[in-house]
């Protein structure tokens, strides 16, 4: 019979390696199990390079000497036995989420590269270039000719490194025939972003509106701050491309400009940590489908958003009081498209939420007032709260232009959900609509003579004097008004 004693230096994490090859194998399931007294047998680990910090953004080796493996004389093991071990790297003490790692052994020197530690680092913690405390373990199974296995577990050891990251940087902006090439310009344009940290989410967009061929490029916050054009981006191909996906490079590296091939509705997305971009053409009118308890969940019973020139969409939806019950954003007439639900926690009336396209995405329910203008960016899921109404009526000549107002409800007709208020006017008499008994949110006639509506627009009248009912479609691309003589 023969003792196998294992004592091991570790820093990174699940490898599974045989003891009598060069290249460290995965462990097999064992045929039996036997577990073993930690009183006779201890894999101790510790850490050779990795024993201090690491930078992997300055380490210039391919591999790191990470470990050392000493095989003596514990427990007794019948003749013929190997030892496998697996290595384990996780973000907190317990190893609870360990990922694993490939290594090599050349002797008694476990090896792992950096690009291999690299992607781990990264794994548990994200890109950013940040020093990430990690912690390591290894497991070993002793296996027998006749089967019999014994399963070995180490101590934890402790280790930091710093993952290799593109800088990316907080903001970024369009520059170039629009709107304009010079910096101060160009700050008034930035590309849009979900606020999440960077190194998360590093996805910018933004939706410009041309009259023609255009040609641009990005700059980032870092030009815009110090006015230089050594590291604003364009694309790797040729100066003038318009091609509608490429990578991106700085102007150091005489990166040419990309080109919108004519007029139109263009996006742009950045990939900021691939350094990548991608440009599509966005039609004119965008229409989204807000459904919810308070419309029966039907699409076709629902209300409107339209998104114009790949503008964030934005209007007015009406709740009815019902938010609470649950509602979501579909892009179709049915369930069939894309479907907007809620995708972070959010706080009851929050100004801003996070929105998921998943299909396990519960429904919106932080939202309870009457109704709401909301701003609907699909490309960051992000809803924002512009004005919350609780109350929508008449006001004008009638009653002195003074609270109370005469109550406008929700109703549908045909799909076209729509305010609704009966009123009694005398002849010539004038009205608006207005939120919450006050006049910062009013509504008058657009001018347009189509009985379109405008934000502090003109009084609309009546010539004879009746009941009458008047009309708010609220959710129509273009609100607009209709007054009915009863």
């Amino acid at each position: 019979m023969k003792k196998i004693s294992i004592f091991s230096t570790l820093l990174a994490g699940v490898v599974a390696f045989s003891a009598c090859t060069p290249e460290i194998e995965p462990a097999l399931p064992p045929v039996s199990y036997d577990p073993v007294d930690p009183a006779e047998t201890v894999i101790t680990i510790a850490a050779n390079e990795l024993a201090q910090p690491i930078d992997l953004n300055s380490y210039t080796a391919d591999s790191i000497a990470a470990f050392t493996i000493d095989l003596s004389a514990t427990p007794e093991l019948e003749a013929g036995s190997t030892v496998a071990y697996e290595l384990f790297m996780a973000a907190t003490a317990d190893m609870q989420g360990k990922v694993t790692i490939p290594a090599t052994i050349t002797g008694d020197n476990v090896a792992i590269a950096a690009a291999d530690l690299n992607a781990k680092i990264q794994t548990l913690f994200g890109k950013r270039p940040q020093p990430d405390t990690f912690y390591a373990s290894v497991r070993g199974i002793v296996s027998s000719p006749s089967g019999r296995n014994i399963e070995l577990y180490s101590n934890v050891v402790t280790a930091t490194a710093t993952p290799i990251a593109t800088p990316i940087e907080s903001a970024y902006y369009l520059i170039g025939d629009v709107p304009g090439w010079d910096f101060a310009a160009a700050a008034t344009m930035p590309f849009s972003h979900s606020g999440k940290d960077v190194y998360e989410d590093p996805i910018f967009t933004l939706t410009v509106t041309v009259d023609g061929e255009k040609y641009w490029k990005v700059a980032p916050q870092s030009a815009i701050d110090s006015g230089s054009w050594d590291t604003v981006l364009g694309n790797t191909e040729a100066d003038g491309s318009t091609s509608t996906e490429g990578s991106l490079a700085d102007n150091a590296t005489a990166a040419g400009a990309m080109k919108f091939p004519g007029a139109g509705n263009y996006k742009i997305t950045l990939n900021m940590e691939s350094y990548t971009y991608t440009v599509e053409v966005v039609p004119d009118v965008i229409e989204y489908f807000v459904v919810g308890d308070f419309s029966g969940w039907s699409q076709v019973d629902g209300q409107r958003l339209y998104s114009v020139a790949g503008a964030p969409a934005q209007g007015w939806i009406v709740l009815n009081g019902a938010g609470a019950n649950g509602w979501k954003i579909s892009t179709q007439a049915d369930w069939n498209g894309i479907n907007y639900g809620a995708g972070e926690e959010a706080a009851a009336e929050a100004p801003s939420m996070l929105l998921s396209t998943d299909g396990g995405a519960g429904n919106i329910t932080q939202y309870s007032a009457f109704s709401y203008e909301v701003a609907f960016d699909a490309t960051n899921l992000t809803l924002n709260i512009l004005n919350t109404v609780n109350t929508w009526g008449l006001v004008g000549t009638f009653n002195g232009w003074a609270a109370p107002d005469v109550a406008m409800n929700l109703s549908t007709e045909a799909g076209a959900d729509y305010l609704v208020a009966t009123v009694t006017l005398e002849a010539d008499a004038k009205f608006k609509i207005r939120a919450n008994e006050d006049w910062p949110i009013n509504y008058g006639d657009a001018g347009a003579g189509n009985g379109t509506l405008a934000r502090d627009g003109a009084d609309i009248s009546v010539a004879e004097a009746g009941d009458y009912e008047v009309r708010f479609y609220f959710c129509a691309q273009e609100p607009y008004y209709t007054v009915t003589k009863l």
